[in-house]
């Protein structure tokens, strides 16, 4: 519900951004490291009545009306196997009488194993999001209770080609005494996600990338499901600093995601991502 895209050659020793795409990879900021992550989404509807879509993990939003907002991410290696982040969105659009900051996110991802011959990794990554207020609960953005939950990752690397696959399971209570989105229809609370992403290397500097998955959809009164498409671009201008650029649809099957009708939703997404 709501709750990769580079690294570098076989050996996933240093992180990509997890921005812009939604799968993330079993890579992790080397030990000491630093990476920042400042992008902007723009969420539009499209008049659609869907109260979900599927958007990155820390940038929930469940609202039915189009939203914009500046998503932020600071992640430090605490050892070249283990990094841990905070996160939090602010929301330019919509707004009221709340917060415009929410989705406070607390990660920790862990590469617990890794093949530097085969080229494959694997991760576990717990998260816990704080609890939203209670009229940002109202207007989607986040969830006014505690959510956790943890995501498996498993990365194959090589030379020109990677592939990701991420499974998630998400705890996702809410305030039951207030709306959710501005709908009053009962929430489910298990929340699962499986995707996957190929990134192809076009050129030393630039990247692209196809992202495809399936999740629950947390209205009860929807069917279980709903898919997105997404396809991503990343240019490094250095070393140490990479533009995204992610376009995505959702909808309640792939024929609405791949363009052949029309989208649930669209959103679209470009910043940057910094090391150091």
């Amino acid at each position: 519900m709501k709750s990769l895209c580079l690294s570098l050659l076989l050996i996933p020793t240093l992180v990509f951004a997890f921005e812009p795409l939604n799968t993330d990879d079993a890579a992790t900021v080397k030990a000491g490291g630093n990476q920042i992550e400042q992008y902007f989404f723009s969420i539009n509807r499209q008049g659609s009545s869907q109260q979900a879509d599927i958007i990155t993990p820390g940038e929930e939003y469940t609202g039915r009306i189009d939203a914009k907002a500046f998503p932020f991410t600071y992640t430090r290696g605490l050892s070249d196997q283990v990094e841990a982040s905070i996160s939090a969105t602010y929301f330019n659009e919509p707004s009221g009488t709340y917060s415009k900051f929410a989705n406070y996110v607390l990660a920790s991802k862990w590469r617990f194993y890794e093949d530097e011959n085969l080229g494959y990794a694997l991760a576990i990554k717990p998260t816990v999001v704080l609890p939203a207020g209670k009229q940002q609960q109202v207007a989607g953005l986040g969830l006014a209770a505690f959510n956790y939950g943890v995501n498996f990752i498993a990365s194959k690397y090589w030379q020109d080609i990677e592939l990701h696959l991420n499974a998630v399971y998400m705890r996702s209570p809410y305030n039951t005494n207030y709306s959710v989105g501005t709908t009053t229809e009962l929430n489910r609370t298990n929340i699962f996600l499986i995707s996957i992403a190929p990134v192809w290397s076009i050129s030393k500097n630039f990247k692209i990338a196809l992202d495809i998955g399936a999740a629950t959809n947390p209205p009860s009164s929807e069917q279980y499901l709903s898919h997105y498409a997404l396809i991503a671009g990343i240019y490094s201008l250095t070393d140490s600093i990479d533009l995204g650029v992610s376009y995505m649809r959702t909808g309640s099957n792939y024929g609405e995601t791949f363009a052949s009708q029309q989208a649930g939703a669209t959103r679209s997404e470009v910043g940057v991502t910094w090391r150091f």
